[in-house]
Formats: C-alpha cells, sequence, structure tokens
C-alpha cells in the first residue's frame, strides 16, 4: 500500500477507497473485481496496484483512516488506557462504526479490524514512557488479545442487529477484560 506524501497519489488513494467502499454497500466482497474499482474510481488499473496491491489492502487504509479506533482519542486517556476507559470508549466506538464493521462481518473480513486494532494498541502501548519492563514476546501477545477480544465483541454486536446499548456493551468489556468472568 502506498505510503508516500505525493497529492496526485493520495487523491487517486481516496478515490479508489471511495469507490471500493460504495460497490462493498453494493456486493459481497469476493465479487468486487479489481477493474470494478477502477471504474467506479476513475483510475487506471496501473494506478490500482501501484497504490493497493489487494482488495485487503484498501479495506486495511479504510480502516485506518476513516474507521480506527485510537485508544488516547476515543478513551480520552494518554498513554494506556483504564479498563473502565477502554469499556467506555470502545463501546462508544463500536456504536458509532457499526454500519461498517457490519460490512466487515457479513463479507467475513472482519480479521482486518482486528488488525487494525493490533495497531491502534500496539502504537498507543509501546511507548517508553508507558513501558515498565520492556518484553517483546508478552507485549505482543497482549496486544493481540485485547485487539482480538474487542474484535469479537464488536462482531458479535453488529450479528445481533445492534440490539445491545452502550452501556451493556461497557459492561460486558469490563467483565470479560476484568476476569469477573471466571469468579475471580
Amino acid at each position: 500500500m502506498y505510503q508516500g506524501c505525493n497529492k496526485k497519489a493520495l487523491s487517486s488513494q481516496n478515490s479508489i477507497a471511495e469507490g471500493f467502499y460504495e460497490l462493498l454497500k453494493e456486493k459481497e466482497y469476493s465479487k468486487i473485481t479489481a477493474s470494478e474499482i477502477c471504474k467506479k474510481s476513475g483510475v487506471s488499473r496501473q494506478t490500482f496496484y501501484s497504490l493497493f496491491s489487494s482488495k485487503e489492502n484498501i479495506v486495511a487504509y479504510i480502516l485506518s483512516k476513516e474507521y480506527a479506533f485510537n485508544p488516547t482519542k476515543e478513551c480520552n486517556c494518554c498513554g494506556r488506557p483504564t479498563l473502565e476507559e477502554l469499556s467506555k470508549g470502545f463501546s462508544s466506538f463500536i456504536i458509532q462504526k457499526g454500519n461498517f464493521i457490519e460490512l466487515l462481518e457479513k463479507n467475513n473480513i472482519i480479521y482486518l479490524m482486528q488488525e487494525t486494532l493490533y495497531c491502534s494498541f500496539n502504537g498507543c502501548m509501546n511507548t517508553e514512557q508507558n513501558k515498565s519492563t520492556p518484553n517483546d514476546i508478552t507485549d505482543s501477545v497482549e496486544i493481540d488479545f485485547i485487539a482480538s477480544g474487542l474484535t469479537t465483541i464488536a462482531k458479535h454486536y453488529v450479528k445481533n442487529q445492534q440490539s445491545i446499548t452502550c452501556s451493556e456493551l461497557e459492561e460486558m468489556i469490563y467483565t470479560l477484560f476484568s476476569g469477573k468472568y471466571f469468579g475471580s
């Protein structure tokens, strides 16, 4: 995926993402072709492939630009959010972004949300200020666990036709991550 600062390339990237998103609302992810994306966004195949190597990269781009969970912003915290801040911030995020999360779930690509969450938490939690004892394997597993759990909660929220309230989501997140589920 293109990561540079060329204005024309960035504009084309946005056009491709917008065109793809419109197509995703209309048809299944697996049935969307590169040709359709190019036609919808008004770019050549060469431009498409120079900016994105796959449809997954477009989804990752959309997630990172429009639908990324930013722990610092969403939880109103500096560094690692408390469990209470995370519960409140992520439940609110799920409700606000529910329609896009539903598209991911319907198209069996919700795992891309987990990868985006992993990156968000990795950037938030791996600052020197927030690390007491660096342990790359432990940090990676912890962040992946959190990202996977939150993605699963988001998936079930949209699968249940968004019938869970924000406070129920907050409680669910808090209960699961606090260990209360295990009777501790």
